[in-house]
C-alpha cells in the first residue's frame, strides 16, 4: 500500500490528446546519429532542484560499468558550467559524446521526435529529456536497477522508441517524470495498455497504480504515456546505491 501512495501513473494522459493535434516538428541534435540514446539537459532549469544532479549522473547507466564514473564527473562539470543546454549521446561500446553550444544543425545529427518537446513541457520544472531508439537499451538499464516494474519493461519491449521527460514538483517533494512508448500501430499501443491495466494491483510488477479508461486516446496516438510522481527522498536513496 505504501508503494501505491508513493508512486502513481497516468496512462495515456489527457495531454496525449493535445499531442495528436499539435504535430510539432522533429528536433535535430548535433550529435553522432549512431547514438542509441540521446539525453538533453537544461542546466538553467536545475537550479534549486533536489533531484537534478543525481538524476543527471544516473545517465551513466547507459554506458559500460568501467566508463560510468568518468561520465558522471563529466556530466557534473557540464551542469556546473550552467550553459543553456547540452546533449549526451550514447553509442554502444564507445565513450559517451557530450556536446554543448549550438545543438541544432541544418542537416546531419540525430533526430528526436517533436512530441518529446511537448512531453518535456508537460512536467513541472522539466530539466531532462531522454530519447531511446530502439527502446531496448533504456529498458535494460532501468531493469538492471529495478527502476521500472517487470510488466512495464515487458510492455515497453514491444515499442519502437521510448522517451522520458523529468522534472520536479514546485515544492521539491516529488520527482515528476513521464515515460512515453511509441508503437507502430494503435492496436499495439492499446494492447500494451490493456496488459498493464489487467495487472492492476500487482505493484511489484507494475511499480505504479494503473488507471484504466484511456484506450481510445492510446489507440489514436499510438503512444502509451505513463506519469510517475515519486517522493524525492526515495529517488535520492535509490540513486545513491551504486
Amino acid at each position: 500500500m505504501r508503494r501505491t501512495l508513493l508512486l502513481f501513473a497516468l496512462l495515456a494522459a489527457a495531454c496525449g490528446a493535445g499531442w495528436r493535434w499539435s504535430h510539432p516538428s522533429d528536433l535535430r541534435i548535433g550529435i553522432d546519429p549512431r547514438s542509441r540514446e540521446v539525453a538533453l539537459l537544461f542546466p538553467a532549469e536545475t537550479k534549486g532542484l533536489r533531484t537534478a544532479e543525481a538524476v543527471a549522473r544516473a545517465l551513466a547507466e547507459f554506458t559500460a560499468a568501467e566508463r560510468r564514473q568518468a561520465l558522471r564527473e563529466r556530466i557534473s562539470r557540464e551542469l556546473a558550467r550552467g550553459e543553456e543546454r547540452f546533449a549526451v549521446g550514447f553509442i554502444p561500446d564507445r565513450d559517451a559524446e557530450i556536446r554543448g553550444g549550438t545543438l541544432e544543425p541544418s542537416d546531419g545529427g540525430k533526430l528526436v521526435p517533436g512530441l518529446a518537446r511537448v512531453q518535456l513541457r508537460g512536467v513541472p520544472h522539466g530539466y531532462l529529456l531522454v530519447h531511446a531508439a530502439p527502446a531496448q537499451g533504456m529498458l535494460e538499464a532501468a531493469g538492471r536497477r529495478r527502476w521500472l516494474g517487470r510488466a512495464l519493461v515487458e510492455s515497453g519491449a514491444q515499442a519502437e522508441t521510448a522517451t522520458i521527460a523529468v522534472g520536479e514538483s514546485d515544492d521539491g517533494a516529488f520527482l515528476v517524470a513521464t515515460l512515453a512508448f511509441a508503437y507502430r500501430t494503435g492496436d499495439e499501443a492499446e494492447a500494451a495498455l490493456n496488459r498493464l491495466t489487467d495487472r492492476q494491483g500487482d505493484f511489484e510488477a507494475l511499480g505504479f497504480a494503473a488507471r484504466p479508461g484511456t484506450d481510445r486516446i492510446t489507440r489514436q496516438t499510438k503512444l502509451l504515456v505513463i506519469r510517475f510522481d515519486i517522493e524525492t527522498d526515495l529517488v535520492l536513496q535509490a540513486l545513491s546505491r551504486r
